[in-house]
């Protein structure tokens, strides 16, 4: 894996580096990450896939759903049922990012919106889940494989009806060295172009 956007991260949750344009600066209040909407998009919700030693995690059950997941308190070492602070940082800079891409004018931007356009009677949404891999509690190497960090686009299936048909998943992964590698602008654009082409638009 090699994104052209990692931070090492030296800071509590409280302490947030902004990256890209924004340069990089600690922030003077915590970021409270939350559910947005905001130009026609949404942040819907939150999860983390907490990895261990060299299991292999174990999906739904394993997964700690939530923008600060809190499952009890620790006692001599590390909660299992808790996002660690090294996890939580990475996934404000994920936060960050997205935010950003949001906000954004552009190229990929307008084949975004027009993927969503060609998409509304397909199963495609307007709506974004931020999704962080932690790998710091993980063997390294993992024997299972390290999740990259991407955007894609999941797809409920079955359907149900009332719910969304599926999310744009913005996922983060920090490693076992400690370093948050988020979503790039070429990898971004590249899955664009893949949806826009599957959707018949180019």
């Amino acid at each position: 894996m090699n994104p052209t956007e990692t931070t090492k991260l030296v800071a509590k949750s409280a302490l947030v580096l902004a990256l890209g344009g924004l340069g990089a600066q600690a922030q003077a209040e915590p970021l409270l990450m939350q559910e947005f909407e905001r130009n026609g998009l949404v942040l819907s919700g939150a999860e983390y896939w907490p990895f261990h030693g060299s299991t292999e995690l174990n999906y739904p059950d394993d997964v700690l759903w939530g923008f600060y997941p809190v499952r009890g308190e620790p006692v001599d070492e590390p909660n299992v049922d808790s996002a660690t602070p090294e996890a939580i940082a990475c996934a404000e800079l994920a936060y960050r990012k997205l935010e950003r891409f949001i906000d954004s004018e552009g190229s990929v931007k307008a084949k975004f919106r027009r993927v969503l356009e060609l998409g509304a009677d397909q199963l495609v949404s307007n709506k974004f889940y931020l999704w962080t891999n932690d790998y710091t509690r993980a063997v390294d190497p993992y024997p299972h494989g390290v999740r990259p960090a991407r955007l894609w686009y999941w797809t409920r299936n079955p359907q149900i009806p009332g719910r969304s048909p599926g999310y744009w998943k913005w996922e983060s992964t920090i490693t076992q060295d400690g370093v948050c590698h988020l979503p790039d602008e070429a990898q971004i654009e590249q899955y664009v172009d893949q949806k826009l082409s599957e959707l018949g638009g180019s």
